[in-house]
């Protein structure tokens, strides 16, 4: 017999950690991309950035600032840190409620993709991460 206490839902808990680093890698790099980018692409992207239409840096750090937090969570969703847990179904939530916005849009396959893992790493997080106290 083992004394050591059993851990339901450790395959969500891994997938749902490696979606979350994955996720958080993605959008760190994009945030280094958009601080260095060159006033070329600047120039293109300058009429539809929101918020700071003149400044790409902003969205940069926003970027980098966040990536790096989705990203540190989900290295600690594997050890069951709650913070992380709750910081990954909110990540979650928000990548879910972005990407409907890209259903009716030539790109709605990228969305249904994106929308699928949003819910499997809510699924994942919701239903095996939480720790309810006894």
């Amino acid at each position: 017999m083992s004394t050591e206490p059993q851990h339901r839902g450790t395959g969500w808990i891994f997938i749902s950690g490696i979606l979350l680093f994955l996720a958080g890698a993605n959008i760190f790099i994009n945030g280094l991309f958009a601080l260095h980018a060159n006033s070329t692409i600047q120039a293109n992207v300058k009429s539809t950035l929101l918020f700071s239409g003149n400044n790409l840096n902003a969205w940069g750090w926003i970027y980098v600032i966040v990536g790096a937090l989705v990203a540190i969570a989900g290295l600690a969703v594997f050890a069951r840190a709650q913070w992380a847990v709750y910081t990954g179904i909110v990540a979650a939530m928000l990548g879910l409620f972005m990407a409907f916005f890209w259903l009716f849009t030539p790109y709605w396959p990228d969305a249904l993709i994106s929308i699928l893992l949003c819910g499997l790493v809510i699924h994942g997080l919701a239903g095996y991460g939480v720790e309810i106290p006894s």
